[in-house]
Protein backbone atom coordinates (compact mmCIF):
# COMPACT_ATOMS: atom_id res chain seq x y z
CA UNK A 1 0.00 0.00 0.00
CA UNK A 2 1.62 3.45 -1.13
CA UNK A 3 0.28 7.00 0.58
CA UNK A 4 0.10 10.24 -1.22
CA UNK A 5 1.75 12.88 -0.34
CA UNK A 6 -0.85 15.05 0.71
CA UNK A 7 -2.02 12.39 2.74
CA UNK A 8 1.54 11.75 4.39
CA UNK A 9 1.88 15.00 5.16
CA UNK A 10 -1.51 15.84 6.87
CA UNK A 11 -0.48 12.64 8.93
CA UNK A 12 3.06 14.45 10.19
CA UNK A 13 1.10 17.86 10.59
CA UNK A 14 -1.97 16.25 12.54
CA UNK A 15 0.67 14.15 14.73
CA UNK A 16 3.07 16.87 15.46
CA UNK A 17 -0.12 18.95 16.18
CA UNK A 18 -1.05 16.62 19.40
CA UNK A 19 2.75 16.40 20.15
CA UNK A 20 2.36 19.79 21.30
CA UNK A 21 -0.90 19.75 22.55
CA UNK A 22 0.13 16.98 24.64
CA UNK A 23 3.28 18.71 26.03
CA UNK A 24 1.53 21.71 26.35
CA UNK A 25 -1.00 20.10 28.78
CA UNK A 26 1.97 18.60 30.59
CA UNK A 27 3.60 21.32 31.10
CA UNK A 28 0.67 23.13 32.53
CA UNK A 29 -0.37 19.97 34.52
CA UNK A 30 3.45 19.85 36.44
CA UNK A 31 3.31 23.62 37.41
CA UNK A 32 4.84 24.25 41.03
CA UNK A 33 2.19 22.79 43.73
CA UNK A 34 2.41 25.93 45.50
CA UNK A 35 -0.18 27.87 43.51
CA UNK A 36 -2.60 25.57 45.28
CA UNK A 37 -2.14 27.00 48.15
CA UNK A 38 -2.20 30.81 46.75
CA UNK A 39 -4.82 32.89 47.67
CA UNK A 40 -6.37 33.13 44.60
CA UNK A 41 -9.50 35.02 43.12
CA UNK A 42 -12.81 33.04 42.12
CA UNK A 43 -12.63 32.19 38.57
CA UNK A 44 -11.69 29.75 35.76
CA UNK A 45 -8.93 28.56 33.77
CA UNK A 46 -10.92 26.98 31.49
CA UNK A 47 -9.73 24.88 29.28
CA UNK A 48 -6.42 23.25 28.74
CA UNK A 49 -3.83 25.39 26.43
CA UNK A 50 -7.06 27.25 25.42
CA UNK A 51 -7.77 28.39 28.46
CA UNK A 52 -10.54 31.32 27.88
CA UNK A 53 -8.87 32.66 25.03
CA UNK A 54 -11.58 31.71 22.74
CA UNK A 55 -14.04 33.85 24.64
CA UNK A 56 -12.02 36.75 24.67
CA UNK A 57 -11.05 37.09 21.45
CA UNK A 58 -14.87 36.43 19.71
CA UNK A 59 -15.95 39.14 21.79
CA UNK A 60 -13.16 41.15 20.63
CA UNK A 61 -13.62 40.54 17.03
CA UNK A 62 -17.15 41.45 17.70
CA UNK A 63 -16.10 44.51 19.10
CA UNK A 64 -17.81 43.99 22.66
CA UNK A 65 -14.84 43.13 24.42
CA UNK A 66 -16.49 44.17 28.01
CA UNK A 67 -18.61 41.16 27.10
CA UNK A 68 -16.36 38.83 28.64
CA UNK A 69 -15.59 40.57 31.06
CA UNK A 70 -19.22 41.66 32.15
CA UNK A 71 -20.22 37.75 31.73
CA UNK A 72 -17.27 36.45 34.17
CA UNK A 73 -17.99 39.46 37.16
CA UNK A 74 -21.53 38.07 36.92
CA UNK A 75 -20.74 34.26 36.74
CA UNK A 76 -18.17 34.65 39.69
CA UNK A 77 -19.86 36.76 41.93
CA UNK A 78 -17.11 39.04 41.96
CA UNK A 79 -16.87 42.65 41.16
CA UNK A 80 -13.22 43.55 41.66
CA UNK A 81 -11.01 40.48 40.68
CA UNK A 82 -11.36 37.04 38.65
CA UNK A 83 -8.64 34.60 37.52
CA UNK A 84 -8.88 33.39 34.31
CA UNK A 85 -6.05 31.88 30.93
CA UNK A 86 -5.62 34.29 28.18
CA UNK A 87 -2.85 33.36 25.30
CA UNK A 88 -1.54 31.04 27.19
CA UNK A 89 -0.51 32.68 30.35
CA UNK A 90 -2.77 32.50 33.66
CA UNK A 91 -3.94 36.20 34.70
CA UNK A 92 -5.94 38.11 37.39
CA UNK A 93 -8.01 40.36 35.68
CA UNK A 94 -9.11 43.69 38.06
CA UNK A 95 -12.51 45.40 37.29
CA UNK A 96 -13.76 48.42 38.20
CA UNK A 97 -12.26 52.15 39.24
CA UNK A 98 -10.58 50.40 42.20
CA UNK A 99 -9.04 47.90 40.28
CA UNK A 100 -7.45 50.38 37.83
CA UNK A 101 -6.44 53.00 40.80
CA UNK A 102 -4.58 50.19 42.66
CA UNK A 103 -2.76 49.20 38.95
CA UNK A 104 -2.26 52.89 37.85
CA UNK A 105 -1.11 53.96 41.57
CA UNK A 106 1.74 50.87 41.90
CA UNK A 107 3.10 50.69 38.64
CA UNK A 108 6.93 49.60 38.44
CA UNK A 109 6.00 49.23 42.88
CA UNK A 110 3.71 46.36 42.99
CA UNK A 111 3.37 45.43 39.36
CA UNK A 112 4.98 46.23 36.13
CA UNK A 113 4.20 46.08 32.70
CA UNK A 114 3.37 42.99 31.15
CA UNK A 115 3.07 41.36 27.41
CA UNK A 116 1.67 38.37 26.82
CA UNK A 117 4.29 35.38 24.98
CA UNK A 118 3.02 36.24 21.83
CA UNK A 119 3.26 39.92 21.92
CA UNK A 120 7.15 39.13 23.18
CA UNK A 121 8.04 36.87 20.29
CA UNK A 122 6.83 38.95 17.93
CA UNK A 123 8.42 41.91 19.15
CA UNK A 124 11.77 40.37 20.81
CA UNK A 125 13.84 42.88 22.76
CA UNK A 126 12.55 46.57 22.43
CA UNK A 127 10.53 49.26 24.83
CA UNK A 128 7.55 47.63 25.33
CA UNK A 129 9.36 44.54 26.27
CA UNK A 130 12.26 46.09 28.26
CA UNK A 131 11.87 46.91 32.06
CA UNK A 132 14.21 48.86 34.46
CA UNK A 133 17.66 50.78 33.38
CA UNK A 134 17.67 48.99 30.36
CA UNK A 135 14.30 50.26 29.23
CA UNK A 136 14.72 53.63 30.43
CA UNK A 137 17.64 53.95 28.18
CA UNK A 138 15.53 53.44 24.96
CA UNK A 139 12.92 55.85 26.05
CA UNK A 140 15.43 58.13 26.24
CA UNK A 141 17.10 57.32 22.63
CA UNK A 142 13.54 57.05 21.23
CA UNK A 143 11.83 60.68 22.74
CA UNK A 144 14.47 62.26 20.75
CA UNK A 145 12.48 61.86 17.89
CA UNK A 146 9.12 60.52 19.70
CA UNK A 147 8.93 64.11 21.75
CA UNK A 148 6.63 67.46 21.01
CA UNK A 149 9.70 69.15 20.26
CA UNK A 150 10.07 66.62 17.18
CA UNK A 151 7.08 67.60 15.61
CA UNK A 152 7.74 70.87 14.56
CA UNK A 153 11.34 70.72 14.66
CA UNK A 154 11.10 67.44 12.43
CA UNK A 155 7.78 65.89 11.09
CA UNK A 156 5.55 68.68 10.06
CA UNK A 157 6.70 69.22 6.34
CA UNK A 158 7.01 65.94 5.94
CA UNK A 159 3.71 64.87 7.63
CA UNK A 160 2.41 68.07 4.58
CA UNK A 161 4.03 66.52 1.50
CA UNK A 162 2.63 61.97 2.83
CA UNK A 163 -0.60 63.72 3.28
CA UNK A 164 -0.87 65.85 -0.37
CA UNK A 165 0.51 63.42 -2.30
CA UNK A 166 -1.74 60.54 -0.46
CA UNK A 167 -4.96 62.26 -1.30
CA UNK A 168 -3.83 63.16 -4.79
CA UNK A 169 -3.39 59.29 -5.10
CA UNK A 170 -5.94 57.93 -3.56
CA UNK A 171 -8.54 60.45 -2.81
CA UNK A 172 -8.83 62.76 -5.79
CA UNK A 173 -11.11 61.79 -8.87
CA UNK A 174 -12.64 58.62 -6.63
CA UNK A 175 -16.41 57.94 -7.02
CA UNK A 176 -15.97 56.08 -3.62
CA UNK A 177 -13.53 55.59 -0.56
CA UNK A 178 -13.46 53.00 1.62
CA UNK A 179 -12.03 55.34 4.66
CA UNK A 180 -10.88 52.95 7.32
CA UNK A 181 -8.43 50.85 5.39
CA UNK A 182 -7.00 53.50 2.75
CA UNK A 183 -6.50 55.49 5.89
CA UNK A 184 -4.84 52.41 7.42
CA UNK A 185 -2.09 52.59 4.41
CA UNK A 186 -2.20 56.47 5.06
CA UNK A 187 -0.23 56.20 8.72
CA UNK A 188 1.91 53.11 7.64
CA UNK A 189 3.27 55.14 4.61
CA UNK A 190 3.78 58.42 7.13
CA UNK A 191 5.29 56.16 9.46
CA UNK A 192 7.76 54.83 6.67
CA UNK A 193 8.46 58.27 5.47
CA UNK A 194 8.99 59.73 9.23
CA UNK A 195 11.01 56.44 10.78
CA UNK A 196 13.20 55.56 7.87
CA UNK A 197 12.94 58.09 4.91
CA UNK A 198 11.14 55.53 2.96
CA UNK A 199 9.71 56.86 -0.09
CA UNK A 200 9.29 54.18 -2.87
CA UNK A 201 5.46 53.30 -3.23
CA UNK A 202 6.08 49.54 -4.38
CA UNK A 203 8.68 49.22 -1.20
CA UNK A 204 6.08 50.57 1.10
CA UNK A 205 3.75 48.26 -0.44
CA UNK A 206 5.52 45.45 -0.22
CA UNK A 207 6.07 46.48 3.66
CA UNK A 208 2.59 47.12 4.11
CA UNK A 209 1.59 43.45 2.95
CA UNK A 210 3.65 41.95 5.31
CA UNK A 211 2.59 44.20 8.22
CA UNK A 212 -0.97 43.57 7.58
CA UNK A 213 -0.58 39.80 8.20
CA UNK A 214 1.87 40.39 11.52
CA UNK A 215 -0.90 42.31 12.78
CA UNK A 216 -3.54 39.45 12.89
CA UNK A 217 -1.25 37.56 14.91
CA UNK A 218 -0.21 39.86 18.01
CA UNK A 219 -2.89 38.87 20.17
CA UNK A 220 -3.46 35.41 19.41
CA UNK A 221 -2.48 32.19 20.88
CA UNK A 222 0.98 31.97 20.72
CA UNK A 223 0.76 28.37 18.82
CA UNK A 224 3.73 28.47 16.19
CA UNK A 225 2.39 25.68 13.76
CA UNK A 226 1.12 26.27 10.12
CA UNK A 227 -2.32 27.54 9.74
CA UNK A 228 -2.19 29.75 12.85
CA UNK A 229 -2.40 33.38 12.89
CA UNK A 230 0.61 33.26 15.27
CA UNK A 231 2.78 31.49 12.63
CA UNK A 232 1.94 33.42 10.07
CA UNK A 233 2.36 36.18 11.85
CA UNK A 234 5.62 35.28 12.93
CA UNK A 235 6.51 34.12 9.59
CA UNK A 236 5.68 37.86 8.19
CA UNK A 237 7.86 39.79 10.92
CA UNK A 238 10.84 37.44 9.53
CA UNK A 239 9.85 38.22 5.99
CA UNK A 240 10.09 42.82 7.68
CA UNK A 241 12.65 42.18 9.37
CA UNK A 242 14.35 40.93 6.41
CA UNK A 243 13.90 44.27 4.72
CA UNK A 244 14.75 46.57 7.37
CA UNK A 245 18.07 44.82 7.68
CA UNK A 246 18.31 45.78 3.96
CA UNK A 247 17.38 49.67 4.90
CA UNK A 248 20.42 49.77 7.76
CA UNK A 249 22.50 48.20 5.71
CA UNK A 250 22.10 50.78 2.85
CA UNK A 251 21.74 53.46 5.82
CA UNK A 252 24.87 52.82 7.94
CA UNK A 253 26.99 53.31 4.05
CA UNK A 254 25.33 56.46 3.69
CA UNK A 255 26.16 57.71 7.07
CA UNK A 256 29.49 56.66 6.56
CA UNK A 257 30.05 58.28 3.52
CA UNK A 258 27.81 61.46 4.99
CA UNK A 259 25.44 61.84 2.88
CA UNK A 260 22.49 61.77 5.49
CA UNK A 261 22.70 63.20 8.46
CA UNK A 262 22.61 61.51 11.69
CA UNK A 263 19.58 63.57 12.60
CA UNK A 264 17.67 62.45 9.29
CA UNK A 265 15.07 60.45 10.75
CA UNK A 266 14.54 57.93 13.85
CA UNK A 267 16.66 55.50 12.10
CA UNK A 268 19.59 57.43 11.32
CA UNK A 269 19.59 58.61 15.00
CA UNK A 270 19.33 54.91 16.62
CA UNK A 271 22.33 54.38 14.49
CA UNK A 272 24.81 56.82 15.19
CA UNK A 273 23.41 57.73 19.13
CA UNK A 274 24.52 55.70 22.47
CA UNK A 275 22.93 55.52 25.48
CA UNK A 276 24.62 57.52 29.16
CA UNK A 277 27.21 54.26 29.22
CA UNK A 278 28.17 55.05 25.72
CA UNK A 279 26.63 51.64 24.47
CA UNK A 280 24.74 51.85 21.05
CA UNK A 281 22.07 49.64 20.00
CA UNK A 282 22.09 46.48 18.34
CA UNK A 283 20.75 45.91 15.00
CA UNK A 284 18.10 43.75 16.16
CA UNK A 285 17.12 46.19 18.67
CA UNK A 286 16.80 49.07 16.03
CA UNK A 287 14.67 47.02 14.06
CA UNK A 288 12.46 45.49 16.81
CA UNK A 289 12.26 49.25 18.11
CA UNK A 290 11.02 50.65 14.47
CA UNK A 291 8.66 47.49 13.76
CA UNK A 292 7.22 48.46 17.58
CA UNK A 293 6.45 52.07 16.89
CA UNK A 294 5.06 50.95 13.29
CA UNK A 295 2.67 49.04 15.14
CA UNK A 296 1.90 51.57 17.83
CA UNK A 297 0.51 53.99 15.38
CA UNK A 298 -0.85 52.48 13.01
CA UNK A 299 -4.53 50.82 14.08
CA UNK A 300 -5.10 53.40 16.89
CA UNK A 301 -4.28 56.29 14.82
CA UNK A 302 -6.25 54.99 11.57
CA UNK A 303 -9.26 54.68 14.04
CA UNK A 304 -9.09 57.74 15.43
CA UNK A 305 -8.67 59.84 12.05
CA UNK A 306 -11.76 57.60 10.34
CA UNK A 307 -14.09 58.11 13.24
CA UNK A 308 -13.05 61.96 13.04
CA UNK A 309 -13.73 62.24 9.88
CA UNK A 310 -17.03 60.51 10.09
CA UNK A 311 -18.22 62.70 13.03
CA UNK A 312 -16.97 65.65 10.41
CA UNK A 313 -19.73 64.12 7.54
CA UNK A 314 -22.14 63.68 10.17
CA UNK A 315 -22.24 67.09 11.51
CA UNK A 316 -22.02 69.74 8.88
CA UNK A 317 -22.14 72.35 11.43
CA UNK A 318 -19.02 70.67 13.36
CA UNK A 319 -17.26 70.68 9.92
CA UNK A 320 -17.81 74.56 9.08
CA UNK A 321 -16.32 75.79 12.49
CA UNK A 322 -13.24 73.33 11.75
CA UNK A 323 -13.09 74.74 8.46
CA UNK A 324 -13.34 78.27 9.39
CA UNK A 325 -10.92 78.08 12.34
CA UNK A 326 -8.57 76.21 9.71
CA UNK A 327 -8.91 78.88 7.20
Amino acid sequence: MTLSPSILIASLSSFLFLLIVFRLIIRNRTKPATRKHLNLPPGSFGWPLLGESLAFLRASRDGAPERFLRERVAKHGSPQVFKTSLLGERVAVLCGPAGNKFLFGNENKLVAVWWPSSVRKLFGKCLITSIGEEGKGMRKMLLTFLGPDALNRLYISAMDAVTQQHISTHWQGKEEVKVYPTMKLYTFELACRLFMSLEDPKHIEKLAFQFNIFLKGVIEIPLYFPGTRFYSAMRAAAAIRKQLVAIIKQRRVALEQKTVSPSQDLLSHLLASSDDNGRFLTEAEIINNILMLLFAGHDTSSSAITLIMKNLAELPEVYEKVFRGWS
